[in-house]
């Protein structure tokens, strides 16, 4: 007997009826429960499929002002085209209300409801994961995926958000603004070292998506790997960086060039000078030596789509406590687990949006090249606009601060800002637009602060 009892209960599903019927009866006797509980509590957070659509029915009603009681409430099951409605008479709900236990609060039995949800719903989840996983046709690393989708799927669903009273963000506002007062720190965000680009974003910020788009040969790349180096080895802040067109090695000659201040053409050709007063061998072997303390993580593995980016990028934040992501180039990337039937605008912006949300889940700033239609170069004025940014989708109203690289002499040979480029800052959610100059290296690829560059000293507005 006891056998066919444990059996009885291994097969029946996380559940409490007894919650269930109580917050329900509770709402029947009181209505101004759900004031309390309606963006916490959902119709589907309920096993019995009655109970959930009393509650259904129940919300309906509150949302409309309308009294919510036994008779109301029987009055809506009775136009509702569900057919379990035709199960619930007057004497179904007259037996929620005798569930009501004065020793346990709304608040209580709902927590009770919904962690019952929660143990069914990982169950299932389990069963679909394990399906997965037993289909020949599937790939191990895609179900790895899918299972870490479920699961953080799962958790956002459960995550509590609620209004904070603002006499506790601005005692939070205060604590920070002291913190940055008395400390030596100039920037909230992380520093790029390039000092007027710093002068107006204040550093890279935790959970902005950056946006760094320019038509070929611009040098986004290089900018780019330029700000990788400066976080990591000034800012001491790990950088993470997702290469879906270069190599590693293509990304470390470039990083050596700029450390070394040796030509990247000498790099990749190999032809380093040894004379004593200019020793190249040297200066690469210094710069070799500062880059190894760099903590600097390169993934080239190319083709990537958000949900393998979002389980690597979390894998190195919790070991490497990374401070900065960046993906190079936002196009190259894929949507994963979804046919978009050659719908690529759409896909974009689910990788933009999905971008965004990593910034916020990692609390760290994400950097994502991008690269520009070509209406740029059939224009008269070629300076890049928002509206240039190629299959755009929802990139502009995802990105925090969208940045364009503009050199002049790349359309103008004789041009008076040979070796300067523009950066133009198109977006800035939290503070002024405009443009700085930076200095353009030819021979060594890379940017670097032109000369006198003073914190907002250059900005144009």
């Amino acid at each position: 007997m006891s056998d066919s009892k444990s059996a009885l209960q291994a097969a029946m599903p996380p559940v409490d009826l007894d919650a269930e019927k109580a917050i329900l009866g509770s709402i029947l006797l009181n209505s101004k429960i759900l004031d309390d509980i309606a963006d916490q509590l959902k119709p589907d957070h309920f096993y019995d499929p009655r109970h959930g659509l009393v509650y259904q029915v129940m919300l309906k009603l509150w949302s409309a002002s309308t009294p919510v009681d036994i008779l109301s409430v029987g009055d809506g099951l009775k136009s509702h085209e569900d057919r379990d409605a035709k199960n619930i008479d007057q004497d179904f709900l007259l037996e929620l209300t005798a569930k009501v236990s004065l020793s346990s609060s709304p608040s209580n039995t709902v927590e009770i409801v919904k962690e019952k949800y929660m143990l069914r719903t990982l169950i299932s989840t389990g069963d679909e994961i394990k399906n997965l996983a037993g289909d020949p046709q599937n790939q191990p690393l895609d179900v790895l995926e899918q299972a870490q989708k479920k699961l953080f799927d799962l958790s956002m669903d459960n995550v509590e958000k609620s209004f904070v009273s603002i006499t506790d963000v601005l005692s939070d506002t205060f604590e920070r603004i002291s913190e940055l007062h008395n400390s030596k720190e100039e920037f909230r965000g992380v520093p790029t070292s390039l000092i007027d680009l710093d002068g107006v974003l204040g550093g890279l910020h935790p959970s902005d998506l950056i946006i760094l788009a320019a038509r070929p040969s611009m040098g986004k790349t290089s900018l780019t790997l330029e700000i990788c180096k400066r976080v990591a080895l000034q800012a001491k802040e790990g950088v993470a960086i997702f290469s879906l067109e270069m190599s590693r090695d293509q990304l470390c000659d470039k990083l050596l060039a700029s450390v070394s201040g040796i030509p990247l053409s000498k790099i990749r050709s190999g032809q380093l000078s040894d004379d004593p007063h200019n020793n190249e061998f040297q200066r690469l072997a210094m710069a070799m030596g500062q880059l190894d303390q760099a903590p600097i993580y390169i993934d080239d593995s190319g083709a990537l789509n958000i949900l393998e980016l979002r389980t690597k990028a979390r894998r190195l934040k919790a070991r490497r406590n990374i401070g900065l992501l960046v993906i190079d180039y936002l196009q190259l990337m894929h949507g994963g687990g979804t046919n978009y039937r050659g719908n690529r605008v759409q896909e974009v912006s689910d990788i933009s949006r999905g971008l965004k949300i990593l910034a916020k889940e990692l609390n760290i700033p994400v950097l994502a090249l991008s690269q520009l239609s070509r209406s740029v170069d059939s224009r008269d004025d070629k300076r890049p606009m928002l509206s240039d940014l190629r299959e755009s989708g929802s990139i502009e109203q995802d990105a925090d601060v969208v940045l364009f690289v503009h050199r002049e002499e790349m359309y103008h040979k004789e041009t008076k800002k040979k070796g300067i480029a523009d950066i133009l800052i198109s977006k800035h959610r939290n503070g002024q637009t405009g443009s700085i100059e930076l200095a353009w290296v030819p021979r060594l690829a890379t940017f670097d602060n032109l000369h006198g560059a003073r914190t907002r000293s250059r900005v144009n507005e």
